[in-house]
């Protein structure tokens, strides 16, 4: 929805009558997978380390891989042509990098802010 408020805010043309409610049924899933697709990356590039103590850098790499595979099966819509969805593919794999990023510093920020083991303890993945 937030995707769909913004193309509407900068570009409010390029949405035609009856496309709005379409912004959940295509975004929905297509974050949701993406989540799914960072978690089972993450977990396996993890070794059992905190989510929270790992580099930004790698965080986000999960976040791009997991969202350009979700992307794989948005490529073959539309009629722009694959060099058109291959952009918007990439383009929407680094928002969920961005994503992935914005999530890490809400989990650090709230690791630090409540009381825990040092063993990290119900924060693996």
């Amino acid at each position: 929805m937030a995707v769909g408020t913004i193309i509407a805010i900068l570009d409010p043309d390029s949405i035609d009558p009856g496309e709005g409610p379409m912004f959940i049924v295509i975004f929905g899933p297509m974050g949701f997978f993406s989540g799914v697709a960072f978690g089972f990356i993450a977990s396996i590039g993890g070794h059992g380390s905190c989510i929270t103590g790992r580099s930004m850098i790698r965080v986000a790499g999960c976040g791009i891989l997991g969202s350009a595979i979700v992307q794989l099966a948005y490529l073959g819509h539309g009629d722009l042509g694959l060099a058109s969805n291959l952009k918007m593919a990439l383009l929407f794999a680094v928002v969920g990098g961005a994503v992935t990023v914005v999530w890490l510093l809400i989990a650090r920020h709230w690791f630090l802010q409540t009381p825990h083991s040092s063993s990290c303890a119900g924060d693996r993945f």
